[in-house]
């Protein structure tokens, strides 16, 4: 669990300043700043005294908390302790900082040690950071100025304290990581991802039986269709985080978990990053629909992209969320729903058929300035199965699901689909998009079959070139937005040559127009106007907000793009 409170435009300033040295001992006492929404009493602030202290860590215990306990239970817990911060110093410590790099040490208080405070939390809370402990008092009266994290002081009794501990660590780490070294703010749900997954890292995912990693699949199964990147801190968004992360190590490997924390970029695009520099052609938008596929059929037999490698994820299946029967021919069933950003949702239909086999048509009808992508899998009476994706889909799609060759009868549909974009969330509000899917049995307009589309060719991805019919003027699209490409920019980059798709003006409308870019690796951002000519918008977040610009309308592209463009006046509003 992790909360923040400076903002990351200070972390120059502050990492110049740091607090006299500490020497903590055990035994000695100190108050320490809590957090009222997470402390059990809603104190803001709590005497606690160090009760062990090992090579890398110091825990604190809530002097309110141990003068409940009689000497053979304080002697119990000490010992308890003592073990704890053994796993610290053996496992944790080593494992995370080396797959996810340090926290700043000595830090701001001069003491290599972390300071792990641990109270009595809310119920189901097992621990949380704050980003503002890492600063002086002088620029931030309400920090302890201590590198430290804080835990469920309970956890220390039922053992879980060690994952917990774990889980805080690593956001401290890519603290430092991230947002100190790279002056990156990364979005919450990858740091919080990371977190679920530095469990794994410690070790404490194995064996599966009663660990952390099971739980969070339990839930998952339980609510599936949660948006991955949406963050209002309940259990389905851990839930979902740690089972897609774990699905991304098992298909690529680890390293490509422990690259977000060596990159400026942040959320999505730090996968996407990895995924380029190690030359893999899909993108973050692929994988998640494999990864949707992945969650229903878990078989490797199919397709190794559509199955777990991990123990117990290899075992799991959702249950689509909507289910219903269709018999006979020109019969169909739809489903409405509204979907957040990345918020995966799988439906349902079974088939009976009298008197032959049956196609399938499935048609998608969603919000035109969303990116709609997914799967329909579909099973046959023989046992085997057929996946189609269709990628990129704006406005609308038509899947058509043909019987076997051997005329084997369909015998169940299911699509899974999704909607997002690549940009970072950051402080971008997620609002949800309407979606309909409609599962048709054989044809029911009377018309033929919907022929089976050629997803990459029947709508533009990703950074293809598109120009309106009849029109010279050639844009890139990304997501929703279109962007205006000059001649000089074209040339640049060796697309002079590169195809062009002429679009229909209700096409070419469909994506938004944007002139906004940032160079990659750097925060400013540019209005590019027509005449060649980029203009610094010079104003804060909050007005950045307040003006309805959009932070997913943001371009990113290389520093010879935006050498290219001679320097205009700065846009102050």
């Amino acid at each position: 669990m992790r909360r923040l409170f400076i903002p990351v435009v200070w972390l120059a300033a502050l990492a110049a300043f740091v607090s006299p040295v500490y020497a903590d001992t055990v035994g000695q006492t100190q108050t320490f700043l809590v957090n009222t929404s997470y402390d059990a009493s809603g104190a803001g602030t709590v005497s606690a005294t160090l009760r062990a202290a090992g090579t890398y860590g110091y825990f604190y215990i809530d002097d309110r908390y141990w003068a409940t306990l009689s000497p053979v239970e304080q002697n119990r817990f000490n010992t308890n302790l003592n073990t704890l911060s053994a796993q610290f110093d053996s496992t944790v410590y080593p494992r995370i900082t080396s797959f996810f790099g340090s926290e700043n040490t000595p830090g701001i208080d001069g003491d290599p040690h972390i300071v792990v405070m641990m109270e009595r939390l809310i119920s189901g809370s097992g621990g949380y950071f704050e980003t503002i402990h890492n600063y002086t008092k002088t620029r931030a009266p309400n920090s302890n100025a201590r590198e430290m994290v804080y835990v469920n002081i309970d956890s220390v009794s039922n053992m879980m304290g060690k994952t917990y501990v774990a889980h805080e660590f690593q956001h401290l780490s890519s603290f430092n990581q991230k947002e100190l070294l790279r002056n990156v703010q990364d979005d919450v749900w990858l740091n919080e991802a990371r977190s679920e997954y530095a469990i794994t890292v410690a070790g404490y995912s194995d064996p599966y039986e009663d660990s952390t990693l099971q739980r969070r699949v339990q839930a998952f199964v339980r609510t599936p269709s949660d948006s991955l990147v949406d963050w209002p801190n309940t259990s389905t968004d851990y839930a979902i985080a740690s089972v897609f992360l774990h699905y991304l190590a098992g298909r690529y490997g680890p390293d490509i978990i422990a690259s977000t924390t060596r990159t400026t970029a942040a959320g999505i695009m730090a996968i996407d990053e990895w995924l380029s520099q190690n030359g893999k052609t899909e993108r973050f938008g692929d994988i998640f629909s494999d990864w949707m596929v992945a969650s229903y059929l878990n078989d490797h037999s199919i397709d190794p992209r559509y199955g777990y490698t991990s123990s117990g994820l290899n075992q799991m299946h959702i249950v689509p969320v909507v289910s219903a029967r269709l018999y006979g021919q020109n019969q169909q069933s739809s489903y409405s729903a509204s979907l957040k950003e990345w918020q995966p949702l799988w439906i349902e239909n079974d088939i009976v058929t009298v008197g032959g086999a049956a196609t399938m048509s499935v048609r998608i009808v969603g919000s035109s300035d969303a990116a709609w992508r997914g799967a329909v899998v579909a099973k046959y009476r023989d046992g085997s199965g057929r996946v189609v994706p269709f990628l990129s889909v704006f406005g609308g799609a038509d899947i058509a699901i043909p019987a076997q060759s051997n005329n084997t009868d369909i015998v169940s549909v299911v699509v899974a689909v999704a909607q997002g974009t690549n940009q970072p969330v950051g402080n971008r509000i997620i609002d949800a998009k309407p979606i309909t899917i409609t599962i048709s049995l054989g044809d029911s307009t009377g018309t033929p079959a919907i022929p089976t589309p050629t997803p990459q060719s029947s709508q533009p991805v990703n950074g293809d070139l598109i120009r309106r019919v009849g029109q010279a003027e050639i844009y890139v699209v990304w997501g929703p937005y279109r962007r205006y490409l000059p001649q000089g920019v074209l040339k640049l980059y060796g697309f002079e040559n590169r195809p062009v798709a002429e679009v229909t003006d209700d096409a070419f409308f469909r994506y938004s127009a944007s002139n906004y870019v940032r160079e990659e690796g750097q925060k400013k951002v540019y209005a590019l106007w027509p005449d060649g000519t980029k203009h610094w918008i010079n104003i804060t977040a909050a007005q950045w907000d307040a003006s309805a610009r959009d932070w997913g309308a943001i371009f990113v592209v290389n520093s010879a793009e935006i050498a290219w463009y001679a320097t205009g006046a700065d846009v102050t509003r």
